[in-house]
């Protein structure tokens, strides 16, 4: 009896003892919040270490966001309940997410502190503030001391005006040498609108006034392209970093950049005579000098464990002190926080001066919860004008169209529903939980019945052993069959991903609304042409470059691994590798000028793009159609190629009615395979051009994909997944069907 009493005590305290471990233990762990931000961890780190020995018992735990796809993580976040707690976020997307009312209001607590940042703008909505300015940035006119004296201008006064730019960029400009007057951004999304805005500024116009109204079609706006079609004549159209290489190795006149060069150029081209000015003026007697200014804010999120924490850390991290090691060591952006302007870096330097008072005259875009369709707007119509030669009142008057639907479509979210019914909202936990068992189920059933009904008789196949599926089958359902069913839903759905609760129903609006938007049928053309252009050359150069290792006897193996080792890089590693090529002074214009050709700007000029992009896929996937050709081949009997040869067949008889027959359902795999794939291209796209210039490489895919993560229309981008879908369900369909006819 004792020993059963000690039992039970003993029991009970292990019991107890259990119980108190994970309070014990949760009371023992710090306070954490997590940081996601865009900077390396060794810049950011020694920050968060003073601060967390300012503040023991606190931990924040920091994660690197990537440039290209950190937006796109950040709203997947938010949509699934599980955004940081503190995020850095690009100015100019501050006002979707404040309109959206996922940030935190800080504004009680930071309301005097604004007076001491740049960028205040940026963070403040309705008369409310949702974060701090943490780095700021501008961009200034670069101009190459050299190609000033041998074109006989003077190095040490650079252009001031408009005027003066035109006749530098003149005086300057030799393309039969490969001297080019002035560098012009082009066929590079985000960027363009930022050299061409500050010329509408200074000039005295604007993209939106107080009210909202477009007014980029205005006298500046015409002014400015009129302007810039003049100084095209004497330009060099690239994107931003060829051009800044072009400048280093002194082949450009002029270019407007960011301070990110005043640390390359002297590291990688010592002997590189360059100056920086402020952006010229309209004239000696008219307008302002300016220039775009932008850059990176901190926020807290609506779900941040810990508010006044995170924003002692905030008010921390945008200290000077803890800024200007970020501008020292990086040179990409400087301090919001006005108090570290004083320090030498900017006080000694001649030419951190000049982006000191480019700082004080530069403007920040609009902030308005549709700036990102906005931004995309203004940039296609300055392409339009620039690059394509479009009459400006033409690109103006379809900006202030498309400009009129976005607004219209932005109405329709936040009014009372004119068409459908109302909201639905979010799915509830348990219905997603009823439905992933649902398909299970039915899945398992299905297996259950085909195992009954096997071709062996009644259960074939164990139903024990069935139960081994189930690991699979549950990742099947959850990761494959709930999206696909989730994402037909939401096809028919008014969804803004930031909003998952205001789901609205709009019935076929989606696939009625695709039939007539221009931008998704540019992308369907643009998609047919490059698989119309990809197929049959990657299919004929797969089966070319087979029969040619077929006949090799020696280093055989060396030649199928050569050929095949582009279609096993990544697509991102292949598209950077064809950057470098299609550059001004790559390979391929190299191998042109050889031959006496013109060079082109293969990624810039619309005609070329989608061509050069081709190229890149049949080099990378060639490889592989010659693998499975190499199969076919060999696996063809030699008595075949014996008779035809004694019945007197010459070569190409024996390759028209042996090879071709025998290798017939390799081909069309070959060919239904590629197909599919180049349906869905999407890296090399994303990689190289984002789509442009003015949209023509724009694929199905990644107009899906902007439509999703930089709209945040879900509903409208998954009625684009489903017709793509049914196209690539068809092809395989089409491949099925073809390949049974020749089964045995």
């Amino acid at each position: 009896m004792r020993i059963h009493r000690w039992a039970v005590g003993g029991l009970v305290a292990l019991c107890a003892w259990w119980a108190w471990l994970p309070l014990a233990a949760a009371g023992a762990e710090p306070l954490e919040l997590l940081f996601w931000n865009f900077w390396d961890p060794a810049l950011v780190r020694p920050v968060i270490e003073r601060f967390e020995a300012e503040h023991p018992g606190v931990r924040i735990r920091s994660e690197q966001l990537p440039w290209n796809t950190g937006l796109d993580k950040v709203v997947t976040a938010v949509a699934a309940g599980r955004a940081p707690d503190i995020c850095e976020l690009g100015s100019t997307w501050m006002g979707r997410f404040m309109a959206q009312g996922v940030l935190l209001d800080l504004s009680s607590a930071t309301a005097e502190l604004l007076a001491h940042y740049r960028l205040a703008e940026a963070v403040t909505w309705e008369g409310r503030t949702y974060g701090l300015p943490w780095m700021v940035s501008t961009r200034v006119l670069f101009f190459n001391q050299a190609l000033f004296r041998a074109a006989g201008l003077d190095p040490s006064r650079p252009p001031a005006t408009w005027d003066e730019l035109l006749a530098a960029a003149r005086a300057i400009h030799r393309p039969a040498e490969r001297i080019y007057g002035f560098g012009m951004n082009a066929g590079e999304a985000h960027v363009l609108y930022k050299k061409f805005l500050p010329f509408v500024w200074g000039a005295g116009g604007d993209v939106l006034d107080p009210d909202g109204r477009l007014v980029f079609d205005g006298p500046a706006t015409r002014d400015a392209l009129a302007f810039w079609g003049r100084l095209r004549e004497y330009s060099y159209l690239e994107k931003q970093d060829l051009l800044d290489e072009a400048f280093m190795k002194g082949s450009l006149g002029l270019e407007i950049s960011g301070s990110w060069n005043l640390a390359r150029f002297p590291r990688e081209a010592p002997g590189l005579e360059f100056g920086v000015a402020r952006l010229p003026r309209p004239a000696a007697d008219r307008g302002a000098s300016t220039s775009f200014t932008g850059g990176q804010v901190v926020a807290l999120f609506k779900n941040c464990r810990h508010p006044g924490l995170g924003l002692d850390f905030i008010k921390f991290l945008t200290r000077p002190e803890h800024t200007l090691p970020i501008t020292r060591a990086t040179m990409v952006s400087f301090p919001a926080h006005r108090g570290a302007y004083g320090d030498p870096l900017f006080t000694e330097d001649p030419r951190m001066q000049v982006f000191v008072q480019q700082l004080e005259t530069a403007c920040h875009p609009p902030i308005h919860p549709q700036w990102v369709e906005l931004e995309a707007i203004v940039n296609q119509a300055i392409e339009r004008v620039v690059v394509a030669g479009e009459p400006a009142a033409s690109a103006l008057a379809r900006a202030a169209q498309a400009w009129q639907e976005v607004l219209a479509r932005a109405r329709a979210r936040r009014l009372e529903p004119a068409s459908g019914p109302g909201p639905v909202g979010r799915p509830a936990p348990w219905s997603t939980a009823l439905l992933l068992l649902g398909v299970t189920g039915l899945l398992l059933g299905a297996i259950l019945l085909a195992g009954w009904r096997g071709p062996r008789g009644p259960w074939s196949v164990p139903p024990a052993r069935l139960v081994f599926l189930l690991p699979w089958l549950t990742t099947f359902v959850l990761f494959w069959i709930y999206p696909l069913l989730f994402s037909l839903a939401v096809s028919f759905t008014d969804f803004d991903i930031l909003h998952p609760e205001a789901i609205r129903l709009v019935g076929a609006g989606n696939f009625v609304r695709l039939w007539h938007d221009a931008e998704f049928r540019r992308a369907f053309v643009n998609t047919v042409r490059f698989v119309l252009g990809t197929v049959p050359t990657t299919t004929l150069l797969g089966l070319a470059l087979a029969l040619l290792v077929q006949q090799v006897r020696i280093g055989q193996r060396i030649l199928r691994s050569a050929f095949f080792l582009p279609s096993i890089l990544s697509m991102v590693v292949v598209a950077t590798i064809f950057k470098s090529f299609y550059a001004p002074d790559g390979a391929v214009n190299a191998v042109l000028g050889l031959v006496g050709l013109p060079g082109r700007a293969w990624l810039v000029e619309p005609a070329w793009a989608l061509p050069a992009i081709m190229a890149l896929e049949v080099w990378a996937t060639a490889g592989f159609a010659m693998i499975l050709f190499l199969a076919a081949l060999q696996a063809i009997p030699p008595q075949l190629y014996e008779a035809a040869e004694v019945d007197g067949a010459s070569a190409w008889q024996r390759f028209r009615f042996v090879t071709l027959p025998m290798i017939r359902p390799m081909t069309l795999f070959v060919v239904v395979v590629t197909t599919i794939r180049t349906w869905q291209v999407f890296p090399e796209v994303f990689t190289l051009t984002r789509g442009g210039p003015l949209g023509a490489t724009d694929t199905l895919v990644h107009r899906l994909y902007e439509t999703a993560f930089r709209f945040h229309e879900m509903g409208y981008a998954s009625a684009m997944a489903w017709i793509l879908l049914l196209i690539v369900l068809g092809l395989s369909l089409l491949q099925m069907r073809l390949l049974g006819e020749r089964s045995p």
